[in-house]
């Protein structure tokens, strides 16, 4: 994904500071692939998707978020935290360490299309994110940013986003 996609459609800055494509990912739900910015329902994508790394030798923190809660216009729970994994190794989501769960897209009726945000980092090191508080209110207002930086993850490899909103609008 180009930066100036991700620019064009404010993903920069509202998720990341900073992005050049480094690598591949793949993220599929059943409904079709995660891909610059495409339209997927929220009943598509509640399930955790099938994710691909890039390689097998390294370690990678994958995140999941939505930077326009509980709407774009009003963001002031920017970045909701659907997905966190950590120490993922073997080219395998299922080896990581889960950070927050998965949830899918929920996004309320009549606020409009969400920004949904896939972001890989690789890791120079195992890291022990402290715990979250993974109920509700607990995942809100959780930045990227901030978290690689505590971690010394640099900038993430590879961003993915997707559009999607409430079947009611």
């Amino acid at each position: 994904m180009s930066s100036s996609l991700l620019q064009e459609k404010g993903i920069i800055p509202d998720v990341v500071d900073a992005f050049e494509a480094s690598s591949s990912l793949s993220v599929e739900y059943p409904a079709g692939g995660v891909q610059d910015g495409n339209e997927l329902t929220p009943d598509n994508t509640k399930e955790a998707p099938k994710v691909v790394l890039p390689d097998k030798d390294s370690l990678y923190t994958l995140a999941f978020v939505d930077p326009d809660a509980p709407s774009n216009a009003d963001p002031k729970f920017r970045s909701w935290r659907h997905w966190l994994v950590c120490n993922i190794k073997d080219g395998d989501i299922a080896s990581g360490d889960v950070s927050t769960p998965y949830i899918g897209p929920g996004p309320p009726a009549g606020s409009g299309f969400h920004r949904y945000c896939f972001v890989l980092y690789k890791q120079k090191a195992p890291i022990q994110p402290e715990p979250f508080n993974n109920e509700r209110e607990g995942r809100r207002s959780f930045s990227i940013i901030n978290f690689a930086a505590q971690h010394d993850l640099g900038h993430p490899l590879v961003l993915h986003f997707f559009l999607a909103k409430n079947a009611e609008q």
